[in-house]
């Protein structure tokens, strides 16, 4: 009975798909659903898209805050260890999406597109085609805007939608809003090149007009979709892509000739996929036995996340989600709410405010240098910011200290502008197994000292906020903003932003790091073989990615129509 019932979807199971297809698509996350979408526009081609996960689409899934990794049922989540990380003493959670929509479906529903200096500087390395003028049609082509102020810089006829509701579901985000008025830029729109590169600014979020999760899988393969489509788009799920298989022409170059699917139920990961494939790095593959096919030195190299230190505050219990947890009535207002007018705290706007900002600004003490109008210009690469706050309306209930009777705040520091890089390598032959992913964080000084400059400046935030008038009592901080007592905080409480990326960086072969895509997203050495997703990003962006993953799917996908009709 609604609003629990699971949608019937017209997919094709193993025994019923067909011998060839132009186009198969490995992975239904972020960008498969994308790419599936645009190629299927043209009647005359067939597509093929594989997802080891389900395509349920519950209520529960539909709903922003109870598909969040963090409060759903781990359906949709791919949960594995990392190795053991020297620098934190400990392996941290390595988390994925699972099922149609992939991250999507679990995110927190951040939609930011990045300053414009991060495209300009992959172009000015040579990546051609990958400006910030030539990437923005991408972004506005994928989004409607839903923001009650029409704006320039976004989307509007675009499949996925995307909103900022006016003022804040959670009060204590008003403090924080006045606190951050006071001492840092204000960042009118994210999206637009004439705001600031740094400073706080009011989140944007992927929720349709309904106040459902706008995810991948039902912004771009919506039931009308599918079945209009069933005749030349089969959707299989609950199918793992063991292996791609292989041949040359007679140039010599190689191809790809189809993939080897069985049925399965984990998490598509199209890096392993090349390496049991017999793409990689020569001497991992000769070492798991695996037959090279194509050495390529830079697959599963030059990994890298941005990570991020939680820390916890007591506030009014009414600011605060923790209220919905401890109190029945709360609980019963806001399911109300959502429900009846679809708005409230089952919106899962954890996040309703984000701040950028760079450690270069930030002092000892944690007070703002001042700042020039050359430090906000979002066109120059010294302004890309190397660190994030991610204020959330809920903190660790279990941490030393907390009064559990009171409301919980967290302001969690976020690296952004990451210099370490880690890999990624088979674990085994087996294609269900994950992956070993070393991470490699706080390698470098640079991302230490981003990480300090973060926690400097939330506590003068917070600081700034007691002494507006402000109710919050610290549980959960740095014993001192020394460097030592934050390098040791961050190194006990560091935990992923599950924003893994570059493992297939987009660079030449020939690179300092070596690339594995070319500037079209082909793989080097083969004719027919193409990645979009995040780990093409030459770096790990300053921002977060699902923005970009859209873009780049859309871009990919007029690449590829348009490398099709030239070969008629």
């Amino acid at each position: 009975m609604w609003p629990f019932t699971t949608a019937i979807c017209p997919f094709v199971g193993l025994e019923d798909l067909s011998a060839e297809y132009d186009f198969i698509v490995v992975g239904g996350g972020n960008a498969g659903c994308v790419l599936a979408r645009r190629l299927s526009e043209d009647p005359s081609k067939t597509i093929l898209l594989v997802e080891r996960g389900d395509g349920d689409d519950s209520w529960l899934s539909r709903t922003p805050l109870t598909a969040t990794h963090q409060f759903s049922d781990r359906k949709h989540s791919n949960v594995f260890p990392s190795v053991f990380e020297k620098r934190l003493g400990r392996s941290v959670t390595c988390i994925t999406g699972l099922g149609l929509g992939g991250c999507t479906r679990i995110n927190g529903g951040q939609y930011t597109c990045g300053v414009p200096a991060e495209f300009d500087s992959w172009s000015r390395d040579g990546r051609n085609g990958w400006s910030y003028a030539e990437l923005k049609p991408f972004f506005k082509k994928s989004e409607t805007w839903l923001g009650r102020v029409r704006r320039e810089y976004h989307g509007h006829c675009g499949p996925l939608y995307v909103t900022s509701y006016e003022g804040y579901y959670y009060k204590c985000y008003d403090a924080l809003e006045e606190a951050c008025r006071r001492i840092l830029p204000t960042i009118e729109d994210m999206h637009s090149p004439v705001n600031p590169s740094i400073g706080w600014c009011k989140m944007q979020s992927t929720i349709d007009p309904s106040g459902c999760r706008s995810s991948s899988y039902r912004a771009y393969l919506p039931m009308e979709i599918l079945t209009s489509r069933k005749d030349r788009l089969h959707v299989c799920t609950g199918a793992l892509a063991r292996k791609l298989v292989f041949s040359r022409n007679n140039d010599g170059q190689i191809c790809v000739d189809g993939v080897e699917i069985q049925g399965t139920k984990s998490d598509d990961d199209f890096v392993s996929l090349l390496l049991l494939s017999g793409v990689g790095p020569r001497k991992h593959l000769q070492e798991m036995n695996v037959d090279v096919v194509l050495d390529s030195p830079g697959v599963g190299e030059h990994l890298q996340d941005h990570l991020i230190v939680p820390t916890g505050y007591n506030c009014p219990i009414s600011d605060s989600l923790w209220a919905m947890i401890t109190r029945p009535t709360v609980l019963i207002r806001e399911l109300y709410n959502y429900l009846r007018y679809g708005t409230g705290w089952f919106l899962g706007t954890l996040v309703e405010l984000e701040i950028f900002f760079l450690s270069s600004l930030v002092e000892k003490d944690g007070r703002v240098k001042p700042i020039s109008k050359e430090h906000e210009d979002p066109f120059n690469a010294e302004n890309i910011p190397d660190f994030a706050i991610l204020p959330c309306s809920i903190s660790d209930p279990s941490a030393e200290g907390v009064d559990k009777w009171k409301g919980l705040f967290g302001f969690n520091p976020a690296l952004l502008k990451v210099t370490s890089r880690g890999s990624l390598r088979l674990r085994s032959l087996h294609p269900k197994d994950a992956p070993l992913c070393k991470m490699n964080y706080l390698s470098t000084l640079e991302d230490r000292v981003a990480m300090r400059a973060g926690l400097r400046l939330s506590a003068e935030i917070a600081r700034n906020m007691c002494g507006a008038g402000y109710p919050l009592k610290e549980t959960c901080v740095p014993k001192s903003l020394e460097d030592a007592d934050l390098d040791s905080y961050v190194e006990e409480r560091a935990d992923t932003m599950y924003h893994y990326s570059s493992t297939c960086r987009m660079a030449p072969l020939d690179d300092p790091l070596p690339g594995v895509v070319d500037d079209e997203l082909r793989v080097h050495g083969t004719t027919n073989l193409r990645i979009a997703d995040a780990s093409i990003f030459p770096a790990v962006p300053a921002t977060h990615p699902q923005a970009l993953v859209y873009a780049i799917a859309e871009k990919c996908a007029e690449m590829v129509a348009k490398g099709h009709s030239s070969q008629k």
